[in-house]
């Protein structure tokens, strides 16, 4: 378990989030990241192998586009640090012409309003104190002795992995410093609640699950409006959102599967005409992992619908996967490891 050793003194920008462009054209580069599932080790190693971090933590993408396609949070144990990263570079990268989009996804809503099934522990532990977290694991140790036994009286010792893990998120230190930091006065939660729903370069469309033809009849502004109503309609549950509005919608931006598993008419239709509303080409999307799908594996993106969509959640921060990133560069989309391989997807395509 990765423990932060002193809870950061991250300070919120002068403007909590600057307002993001929510369409301009194309980047002469763009690097595309998929969903981060709380691995900062890992979008590290990303962001010094596309040449936009030196080791330092300073950016040096110049005028690079960095898009990070959303969760950032749960699963992992570092998603803390990730955000800390993601906040800070980014006022490093307009500085220098560039810009960073952290893409509003399911895993940013739910975190911010209070629906933690999907909360390491580590997470917990980021925002604990030192003491917190010496007593944490003297308990666990003594816990993992019980769950032993004696050590000297012969008998099976039953697998205890599920229930440590039970054991260590419900009482894990640092709850209450998580809640408050990712609520609407929080750190955290006042910047996800700026994040945007979907935003366009060029004639490519970046939106977290996917985007409907009835979603897509709001637009860009439509749809950031739209989230500042669900944002302002509960300010602690999650479950007191619409069922039905922006966030939750199972075919909403954040939620939606359809492009990604199904390969009916109509579902091709659907995006054929969520892609013409948008005035887009392309729909870049995350939150469906590749290798979910019959003949998809960790570590590739995966296009479908004759390149209209492309799949980015290659499942990153999986054991013995490296993960890969996207750069759209010279009318290209190619895939980049962080060692330097590379190999072409797709065009962008202008029609």
């Amino acid at each position: 378990m990765d423990v932060q050793s002193e809870p950061a003194a991250v300070e919120l920008p002068q403007e909590v989030c600057p307002a993001y462009t929510l369409e301009q054209e194309l980047p002469a580069r763009v690097v595309v990241i998929g969903d981060l599932n709380a691995q900062h080790n890992l979008l590290v190693r990303f962001l010094q192998g596309m040449k936009l971090m030196k080791r330092s933590g300073a950016w040096c993408g110049g005028k690079t586009v960095l898009v990070q396609m959303g969760d950032i949070p749960n699963r992992g144990g570092t998603s803390r640090a990730a955000m800390d990263l993601m906040i800070r570079l980014r006022m490093e990268a307009r500085e220098a012409g560039g810009e960073i989009y952290w893409l509003l996804g399911n895993h940013e809503v739910m975190t911010a309003l209070g629906h933690e099934a999907y909360v390491s522990a580590d997470e917990y532990l980021e925002f604990a104190t030192h003491p917190e977290v010496d007593q944490f694991y003297l308990d666990r140790t003594r816990f993992m002795y019980e769950l032993l036994g004696p050590p000297d009286r012969p008998q099976y010792v039953e697998p205890m992995g599920g229930r440590v893990r039970a054991w260590e998120e419900a009482n894990a230190p640092g709850k209450a410093a998580f809640r408050a930091a990712l609520g609407p006065d929080g750190v955290y939660g006042a910047y996800i609640r700026r994040l945007p729903v979907a935003f366009k370069l060029g004639t490519l469309l970046f939106v977290h699950g996917g985007l409907s033809p009835q979603w897509a009849d709001l637009g860009l502004e439509g749809l950031e409006e739209e989230a500042q109503q669900c944002w302002a309609s509960t300010d602690r549950f999650y479950q007191a959102l619409d069922p039905n509005g922006l966030f939750r919608d199972p075919l909403g931006p954040l939620w939606h599967r359809a492009y990604c598993v199904a390969n009916a008419k109509v579902v091709r239709e659907d995006l054929q005409a969520a892609l013409r509303q948008m005035g887009a080409r392309q729909m870049l999307v995350g939150h469906t992992r590749t290798d979910t799908l019959v003949g998809g594996r960790p570590s590739v993106p995966i296009l479908r619908h004759r390149g209209r969509l492309v799949m980015t959640d290659v499942g990153l921060g999986e054991p013995g996967e490296g993960g890969c990133a996207l750069v759209v560069e010279r009318g290209k989309i190619e895939v980049w490891s962080p060692g330097g391989e590379r190999s072409v997807l797709t065009s962008v395509k202008k029609r």
